[in-house]
């Protein structure tokens, strides 16, 4: 085999393993119902609701790439930087999460008692809370990331047939004030 070809096939090789590694969780650093995350850390963090505000701005200014299968870095550690992951992020957990195991970090809130911070999650989708849109408070104002792949975190509102399908929950170590 030549050089060049040997190269090649250690470029190959090498690819390969380092898709693995991010798309395989070590079993000892991710518990049950969680999904591979790109980094860990030591602990779920107590958050400010304006930290959760800044944390997912700036993955709104950076343009983060939508993909399951992707990691987006920053200054507030590496995350899997799709719907879950992206709340996982702003909320600043251990690990990026899925949209079924945010609730093993969160409480089911009131519709009523929804404050900037707080999420809608459901199996398919997750997205944080930033005001509501109507005085009546049926459209709430979202940050969230979803596809196609590629795509940036957006805001946008919901309408209220949109919201009624997803539940409002509250991380557990959300900071008031």
């Amino acid at each position: 085999m030549g050089e060049e070809a040997l190269m090649k096939t250690l470029v190959t090789v090498v690819t390969a393993v380092l898709a693995c590694t991010t798309a395989i969780p070590a079993a000892a650093q991710v518990a049950a119902g969680e999904v591979a995350a790109c980094g860990t850390y030591a602990a779920d963090r107590a958050t400010s609701r304006s930290e959760v505000q800044a944390r997912a701005q700036s993955w709104i200014d950076e343009r983060a790439a939508y993909g399951q299968g992707r990691c987006h870095s920053n200054g507030y550690g590496s995350y899997r930087s799709d719907c879950s992951g992206f709340v996982s992020m702003a909320w600043g957990l251990a690990v990026s999460r899925n949209t079924s195991s945010l609730g093993e970090v969160s409480v089911q809130i009131d519709r009523a008692d929804l404050r900037p911070g707080d999420a809608l999650n459901r199996s398919t989708h997750a997205a944080l809370f930033v005001r509501w849109a109507d005085a009546a408070r049926t459209q709430p104002v979202v940050r969230e990331h979803t596809g196609p792949d590629g795509a940036a975190p957006v805001e946008r509102t919901w309408s209220a047939q949109t919201a009624s399908a997803y539940t409002p929950i509250r991380y557990r170590n959300l900071v008031e004030g």
